[in-house]
This record gives structure tokens, sequence and C-alpha cells, in this order.
């Protein structure tokens, strides 16, 4: 057992937190209702599991790995109300199928493989009508970037997408000795809420493809100040189209991606959208 169990943690990036005092702090600060329902991701040896399992409306329980699934099952399976056991990849699930099912939106908790964080916030976003909020623990360096603000020199694309769809709270940190292996770094646990906007240009933003292509493609030249960087290939936008658009927003070409405001993001995007829109039109005519 103990080398399927090794096995499986190389092979799906696993570190089981083993602190109960802190699995507690991390279920308390929930406050989770009878009236509530849960998804738990990768409950592992089931540390946080056990505090949930019988205290909600109903628990869903994801975990990929056969070993843990059968574990985590053999364990809880016949606690009331029963949970549902799903032995599947946690980015393939279908959360938005889960909340209509259920006529409710659905709240999140999950110490999360630190590989599959960004993926996972991801499919959140897409997703992110079917919750009412996700508990995520992460590792801390990717943590402080997800909840990173204009001029904090983590910022990148996924704070200002991530920044755009959800409200991003610190809970605490977690460090690295409360967890089987223990890994390299520390941990964080954040509280992510989905917003909602009734500005029409806040709107395309959170649900649009291109604003997040546009925001990566900044992000690409974070080192160098918006005056140098509009030379770069988008789209094939002359760079005096580029300066005009900052200009008319009054966005200082001095300034780095890492430097904007979510505001500033989305007006120049929603801008250069606009643009390309014109052209395509002047083209099919």
């Amino acid at each position: 057992m103990d080398n399927i169990r090794k096995k499986n943690k190389v092979v799906f990036g696993q570190n089981f937190l083993t602190n109960k005092d802190i699995a507690a702090e991390i279920v308390d600060s929930c406050n989770f209702s009878a009236a509530d329902d849960v998804v738990e991701i990768g409950p592992g040896e089931g540390v946080l599991t056990g505090l949930i399992a019988g205290r909600v409306k109903t628990f869903t329980i994801i975990e990929i790995d056969p070993f843990y699934y059968n574990l985590t099952k053999g364990k809880f399976n016949k606690i009331n109300p029963a949970p549902n056991f799903v032995n599947e990849d946690a980015l393939k699930f279908d959360y938005a199928a889960l909340s209509k099912s259920l006529s409710s939106k659905i709240r999140v908790i999950s110490n999360l493989p630190y590989e599959i964080s960004g993926p996972v916030i991801d499919k959140f976003i897409k997703e992110k009508d079917a919750f009412s909020d996700m508990t995520l623990m992460f590792q801390k360096e990717f943590a402080e970037r997800l909840y990173s603000k204009e001029n904090d020199s983590g910022r990148g694309a996924l704070s200002v997408i991530a920044g755009l769809n959800f409200e991003i709270i610190k809970l605490f940190d977690v460090g690295k000795s409360n967890f089987n292996p223990a890994p390299k770094v520390d941990s964080t646990v954040l509280r992510l809420t989905p917003k909602y906007f009734e500005d029409t240009d806040y709107v395309w933003a959170a649900g649009s493809q291109f604003f997040n292509y546009f925001v990566h493609q900044l992000f690409k030249l974070r080192r160098k100040k918006l005056k140098n960087s509009i030379y770069a290939s988008f789209f094939g936008v002359p760079p005096d189209v580029k300066e005009k658009i900052f200009s008319s927003l009054d966005i200082d070409l001095n300034k780095r991606p890492q430097e904007l405001t979510s505001d500033e993001f989305i007006k120049a995007g929603r801008q250069y959208d606009d643009y390309l829109n014109m052209i395509e039109k002047r083209y099919n005519k």
C-alpha cells in the first residue's frame, strides 16, 4: 500500500495537509451550514473531508487518484447524508451541470496540487456562475500573483483576469512543515467569490477571450514600457494606432504593464477590439 501511495503522490503531485488544527481553521473559515452544497477537490487522506461530511446539504468529493478515491470512499461512505464520490479529473468535471442539477450555487474547498493551480482558475472563470465561493490553498508565490494589484511586482495577466472575475481575499499562510510530503515552499489559503458588473465594458472584459489574449500579450513584454512595447506585433495594429489608443485614455506610455489598473486594461482592450472590428468591416465590404 505504501508503494502505491508513494507512486501516486509522484504522479498526481499531491502534498497532503497533516496538521488537523490548520484543517479545522480552513473549514471553520468557510462557516458551512446545513443548507450548503459543497464540493471538495482532491481530498487525499480526508483531513478536510471528515470535518465537512454529514454537516452540509450535499457533499461532492472529486478525486482523480483511484487509490485515494477508494480510501476516502471507504472512510466516509456510511455518513448520512452520504457524500457523492466522483473519480474524475477536477479540470474536466462539469461544475455548471452540478449547480444546475442542485438548483443551487456550489461552494468549493480544496488543497489543490500546485501543478493545476493555473488551469483550475481558468476552469473556474469559465464556469463561475456555478459557484457561491471557493476556499483554496495554493503555493504561496502563486497566491501572491493571484491577488496582486497594480504596481505589485508579482502582477501578471492572471492577476488581472482573476481579479476581474473574483473578489480574492487572503485568509492565512500555511508553512510547508504541515504537509506530507513536505513541499519546498509555503502555502496560502485564499477565498474567491465571483464578481459581477453592470458596466458593459467590465461585463465584456470578464467574458471576453479577446481581452484575455490582449492582457497576456501585454505581459509578454512586462519589463518594457508601453512606449517601447507598442512596436511589438499584436494582430497587425500599427504602432501609431496603439500610441493614440493609450494617449486618448490618458495612460502614461512610460508605464509598464504591471502598473496599469484593471480599468486601464479594460478601456485599452476595448479600443483595440473596436479598431480591429472596424478594420474587419472595411475588409469585408
